[in-house]
């Protein structure tokens, strides 16, 4: 049997301090969010040298290890957000999102700019990666902070949301994420899918869809055009600079792939190689190929019930 191991590193303006196992860790990220949040409760065995209290307090920075017999893998990097003072201590943290939202936004007002000038001209210090090409138009940036702009950007149909790459943060932001469609792992009923009553066969006959697509000029103007079913459930759609040939053409390969036929929903797999978001993952029920779908939501769970973790399907990118 498996033993399950931990690590949890704490750097504070004075110490470093290193956990060696935790009562239990929560972690929570949406491609739908801006911010990825963790949770970790304490042990009441830890001991602080002869600390009086918890040594640690908002903005310290935080690195959680997960794993199995010794094997541990990072799962999250960011900053304390919350200490409780109750028994046993909570410990709330946020991923790099926490830094944006102290951070200054740049005022400044543009007659024409792209999402990723628009971003890059914060100096945030960190990398962007923006996929697709993404105009704005005019565009006046009223935000307080960074992250304050991120969410504003977010009402336009613009996702943003870090993902760690070779240990440092990357922020990206897009309304489609295009990756390689090549699954990173497949998961099976039997094998590795412990729990996938929350999956549900989609129909694309039965989905009944209708969308609005607008597209911001770069003179603020808009374009607006509908596709899909008359009595289907409205989606909104984004883009910018698009022709209304080009955004009708786009709306319908959109209003293509959200009815085409594949599961939804979420399923429980074990801990043991985490996925992320935006990661390409194979599904077989009952030995039979179900498509590769693209990650749009993890909850992992660590603790005495175990290691595992929530996998909530995004677009099938692939039979």
């Amino acid at each position: 049997m498996l033993k399950l191991c931990s690590e949890i590193f704490f750097r504070t303006a004075a110490k470093q301090w290193l956990i060696p196992f935790v009562s239990e860790v929560k972690i929570k990220r949406d491609m739908s969010r801006l911010t990825a949040e963790c949770s970790i409760t304490i042990p009441k065995a830890i001991k602080w040298q002869n600390e009086p209290s918890v040594p640690l307090k908002r903005g310290d920075e935080v690195i959680v290890r997960l794993g199995y017999d010794d094997e541990l893998r990072t799962v999250f990097v960011g900053y304390i957000k919350d200490v409780s003072t109750k028994t046993p201590v909570v410990i709330k943290c946020e991923d790099e999102m926490f830094m944006f939202k102290q951070m200054p936004a740049k005022k400044n007002a543009y007659r024409s700019v792209d999402i990723e000038t628009l971003l890059k001209e914060q100096y945030t210090g960190v990398d962007v990666k923006v996929f697709g090409e993404q105009r704005l138009g005019q565009y006046r940036i009223t935000a307080d902070t960074v992250a304050g702009l991120l969410a504003d950007l977010r009402k336009s149909g613009i996702k943003s949301f870090f993902l760690y790459e070779n240990d440092k943060p990357v922020l990206y932001s897009g309304v489609v994420f295009e990756r390689e469609s090549t699954p990173s792992q497949v998961f099976s009923t039997g094998i590795n899918i412990i729990d996938d009553t929350s999956l549900e066969q989609r129909n694309a006959d039965a989905s009944r869809i209708r969308i609005k697509a607008i597209s911001i000029m770069p003179d603020n103007t808009k374009i607006k055009v509908e596709v899909g079913d008359e009595d289907g459930e409205w989606r909104a759609l984004h883009a910018y600079n698009k022709t209304e040939e080009e955004l009708t053409a786009w709306a319908k390969q959109e209003l293509k792939d959200m009815k085409r036929e594949g599961l939804a929903g979420s399923f429980t797999t074990f801990g043991y190689m985490p996925v992320n978001l935006l990661d390409c993952i194979g599904i077989k029920i009952d030995g039979e190929k179900r498509g590769v779908y693209q990650v749009s939501k993890i909850e992992l769970t660590f603790g005495t019930a175990g290691y595992r973790q929530k996998i909530t399907l995004g677009r099938r990118v692939a039979d």
